[in-house]
């Protein structure tokens, strides 16, 4: 156990030290995950899972989800070398959205999401939406094929996931600079430069409620180090939106080892990146940490 603990710890210090490296300016999360995988009958498994992610540097929380799947063999081949998988889940995530400023105005030269003293002290306009919790409904399918080559395992997964949002409110506040206008004094019998009062208020609005529906291709292979219990492997996965005329919503990269440290116990300990933000997560670098007990 102490030589396991060695190399763990080796491990979690080499993918949070890379994160470390390539994230720059965006910040690092972190995903942990811990799940239960129990055999109903041979060739079918039911999955539990529950994680928690954290944002920029482990400091923010971003969203929890707690789910379950169920998962079947459909063919394998004698020398279990090919298998074909299909399974089917649901996942309810609930998620912080971070408070967010939008210019209001018809200049271009001035950007959304800017510090709030900036638009304050330049007399702009600005909807400034504080942070507020989502509850999201998450429905997936997906079919997978694996090949093993040598000590090579290659792998495909497709996987259809349709996600729809309970809606919310959320506090808002509108502020509009009142700026200076040109009125006519009775008085003075001629124009004159007034100052109109700004208005500054509270409103409530309406968010979430929507639905996406994303298709998810992921290619990955791993390698059995022999006589070795950790086994690295790297993916690249592509998210398009299916209801935004498929367009390639995000790029992700993961690279990993899997082990375990005892019968049943299983471990993974991943770096990924994604190259955009989207409503599910932001751009940048993620440290994963997994456990599943099987049984």
């Amino acid at each position: 156990m102490k030589k396991y603990r060695y190399f763990i710890t080796v491990i979690l210090a080499a993918v949070l030290t890379l994160s470390q490296n390539v994230s720059g300016q965006d910040g690092t999360g972190l995903w942990v995950s811990a799940g239960i995988e129990k055999k109903i009958v041979k060739g079918t498994d039911l999955d539990v899972e529950a994680e928690y992610r954290l944002t920029d540097n482990f400091r923010d929380f971003d969203r929890w989800s707690a789910g379950l799947s169920l998962s079947t063999r459909l063919f394998r081949t004698r020398d279990k070398s090919f298998n074909v998988k299909a399974a089917a889940g649901y996942k309810f995530i609930r998620v912080l959205n971070p408070e967010s400023i939008k210019y209001k105005g018809d200049s271009l030269d001035i950007e959304d999401g800017l510090d709030l003293q900036y638009y304050l002290d330049g007399g702009h306009d600005f909807n400034h939406t504080y942070s507020y919790y989502e509850d999201r409904h998450r429905f997936t399918a997906s079919l997978q094929a694996s090949c093993e080559v040598s000590r090579f395992k290659f792998s495909l997964r497709e996987s259809y996931q349709f996600t729809c949002s309970d809606s919310v409110q959320a506090d808002r506040r509108v502020y509009r600079f009142g700026g200076v206008v040109e009125k006519y004094d009775p008085e003075a019998e001629d124009f004159v430069q007034v100052k109109e009062p700004d208005t500054d208020n509270m409103v409530t609005v309406w968010k979430g409620g929507a639905a996406k529906q994303v298709l998810r291709s992921r290619i990955g292979v791993e390698y059995n180090i022999p006589h070795w219990k950790f086994d690295p492997f790297v993916s690249v996965e592509y998210f398009n939106r299916i209801d935004k005329e498929w367009t390639l919503a995000k790029t992700r990269l993961t690279a990993g080892i899997e082990f375990n440290i005892a019968k049943a116990h299983y471990f993974q300990a991943a770096y990924i990146r994604q190259d955009r933000n989207d409503d599910d997560e932001p751009a940048g670098s993620v440290v994963s940490i997994s456990y599943k007990y099987s049984f």
